[in-house]
């Protein structure tokens, strides 16, 4: 098993993040604290299992076949 390019992983997290960097915030925001900085924090702990545990390892899938 070879490992994928790296370029492509790249670009699957580029068109992966955008929409979740888009999105997630705009629904969170009327349930999270008025600082600036715990809101980003919220919101990263919520991006990045999405992106771990969710995204990379059904990609890994598809392209290993």
């Amino acid at each position: 098993m070879t490992p994928p390019n790296k370029h492509l992983i790249a670009l699957i997290n580029y068109i992966t993040l955008v929409p979740l960097v888009y999105f997630i915030p705009q629904w969170l925001n009327p349930y999270l604290p008025a600082n600036e900085f715990l809101q980003v924090c919220v919101v990263v702990a919520i991006i990045v299992p999405i992106i771990s545990y969710i995204v990379m390892p059904i990609t890994m899938k598809v392209f290993d076949r």
